[in-house]
């Protein structure tokens, strides 16, 4: 006795819906999003926003605490190498992420109150960069004691020759670092105040 083909046609279509149940559930589940190894904006606010900090001495990655945590206690934050940095390893920095500023040197305060140009960067590479004070008064130049600073994005500005040229913006985060290497900061350091 054969079926009707109706019936063949409802057993074809739920053998259908099965295989396409049974494949759905065999696909692996999507990783989960990968953590990153940075401090998150909400960590960063809430624990340095205008406060000093202690930057432990790993040279790749700023690892950065409050004085009053732990000493073993850091969290991480990447260096600021400035932008099209061609090193192995660096990303190009993202607007609103945070970065730490260290070898700074600064240089001419600029027409807005509290705007620095500063050279930024490795050892090796430094580039200008326009640094945003709202708390820390430089009163003397030298270099920079390491900050925390967010990125704001470029800015042009017009050469001596008439050339057009995009420099960095990055806005103060902390207050400069607490010094913590013994004795009086050295002289080759700019002097400051902070309000």
């Amino acid at each position: 006795m054969r079926g009707s083909p109706e019936r063949a046609i409802r057993v074809a279509a739920i053998v259908v819906i099965a295989a396409f149940a049974a494949a759905a559930c065999s696909r692996p589940a999507p990783p989960p999003p990968r953590k990153s190894i940075y401090a998150s904006a909400e960590e960063v606010e809430e624990n340095f926003r205008g406060k000093p900090f202690v930057l432990g001495t790993d040279n790749t990655i700023a690892e950065v605490r409050p004085p009053w945590w732990d000493k073993d206690k850091f969290v991480k934050l990447p260096f600021w190498f400035g932008v099209n940095i061609l090193v192995p390893g660096v990303q190009q920095p993202k607007e609103g992420d945070y970065y730490v500023i260290s070898e700074a040197q600064l240089g001419k305060q600029l027409d807005a109150p509290g705007e620095w140009m500063i050279e930024a960067g490795s050892s090796l590479i430094k580039q200008e960069t326009v640094l945003q004070t709202s708390r820390t008064h430089y009163l003397t130049g030298g270099k920079l004691l390491p900050i925390i600073v967010q990125y704001m994005g470029k800015r042009q500005f017009t050469t001596a020759e008439g050339k057009t040229v995009e420099i960095p913006v990055v806005r103060e985060v902390s207050a400069p670092m607490k010094w913590t290497l013994g004795g009086n900061i050295p002289q080759s350091y700019a002097r400051y105040r902070i309000e």
